[in-house]
């Protein structure tokens, strides 16, 4: 058993090291990513409070006559006074813009193309290597042979056989065995967390094979997205008479994205995040007819199939918005770690094969 787990562990390291570096190092970046934004783009993130703000239509008004060419796909709704609207257009195909506009007097104060942020272009090197679909693919790999490392790591951890042997750092040894005991003790302490990035990573890539498969194993048939019944000579209901209408029917909590009909036939999708639900933006949806407004379906998070509760949990476990400031920064640290013990498992790698002279040992 540990024979094969060493092996795993040591050609893991070697084929994707560098790869899970740069995840680790991007996602503790990425951990402060809105505190980080705020600090470099104070201009579009911070507005000065008003009594009286603008209504929802008027935002998508602002944005059909500035860019009159541009497809409105979301909009991200303010969280605190201080807040702005974020009025996403393009599509999943086509370049996207972030437009923020002040929420008391319609002012657009920034337009931000996809990829032009110091944080926009992290977070698509942590999900994609700036790949594309390939990079994707590669970093869910990534995330499972990350597990594996991790499981094999802690497989081969000498502590098992003496307890004192896992724990301790020879502080006066020579330098290669110093970098050996770093490296068996950091991958100890932080086994619990490459664990869970892991997992969540790996369930957040492939969520739509994740959410087939649940549906597959429950005995339940996955549902399909409602749409809505074309009508002639109806006036079009404005965004705030959706939000009024989700409102009533799935009262409480906050409201948290509105995604306007993206054709003839599909439905009005709102997303809240209800009382005591642990994903920041919230995991329950309401879908109502475009033309009538009337509710289509409810996807209440309290109520839904067992692998939506599980898909609802990986992102905040992945990126620690579960708690305080305290466990972010264990985040910021912990995903340090990739880093260190590739550059520590290197070094063991190199002395034991090659030694000081840099020449190959034989067998």
């Amino acid at each position: 058993m540990k024979r094969p787990s060493i092996m795993l562990h040591r050609y893991i390291g070697i084929v994707v090291g560098i790869f899970l570096a740069i995840i680790g190092l991007t996602g503790s970046v990425l951990v402060f990513h809105s505190e980080i934004d705020s600090v470099l783009y104070p201009q579009v993130h911070q507005v000065v409070a008003q009594d009286v703000p603008i209504s929802l239509q008027q935002v998508a008004d602002t944005v059909k006559q500035q860019y009159p060419k541009e497809k409105l796909r979301f909009i991200a709704i303010p969280r605190q006074v201080s807040e702005p609207y974020r009025v996403v257009t393009g599509s999943k195909n086509e370049p996207q813009n972030n437009i923020y506009i002040n929420p008391y007097n319609g002012e657009i104060l920034g337009v931000h193309p996809e990829n032009s942020t110091l944080m926009s272009i992290i977070f698509k090197i942590h999900t994609s290597f700036l790949a594309g679909d390939t990079g994707v693919f590669l970093v869910g790999a990534c995330g499972l042979l990350l597990l594996v490392r991790a499981i094999s790591g802690l497989i081969i951890w000498p502590g098992w056989k003496k307890l004192e042997a896992g724990f301790k750092i020879r502080w006066n040894a020579p330098w290669q065995l110093l970098h050996y005991d770093f490296h068996k003790v950091i991958g100890l302490f932080s086994v619990g967390f490459l664990i869970l990035a892991a997992v969540t990573g790996t369930l957040m890539t492939f969520n739509q094979e994740v959410r087939s498969l649940g549906y597959w194993f429950a005995g339940t048939t996955q549902p399909e997205k409602p749409i809505s019944s074309p009508q002639k000579n109806i006036s079009q209901l404005t965004l705030d008479q959706y939000l009024q209408k989700a409102e009533s029917s799935l009262p409480g909590g906050e409201t948290t994205f509105i995604f306007p009909a993206s054709d003839k036939k599909a439905a009005v999708r709102i997303r809240k995040r209800l009382p005591g639900e642990i994903h920041p933006n919230g995991r329950s949806f309401m879908y109502l007819d475009q033309y009538s407004g009337e509710v289509l379906r409810i996807e209440n998070i309290y109520h839904a199939a067992w692998v939506e509760h599980l898909l609802a949990w990986t992102y905040p476990l992945h990126i620690g918005s579960y708690s305080g400031l305290g466990v972010k920064i264990l985040y910021l640290i912990f995903g340090l770690t990739p880093a260190i013990l590739m550059v520590t498992g290197f070094v063991i790698f190199w002395m034991k094969n090659y030694g000081a002279t840099g020449k190959r040992k034989r067998a």
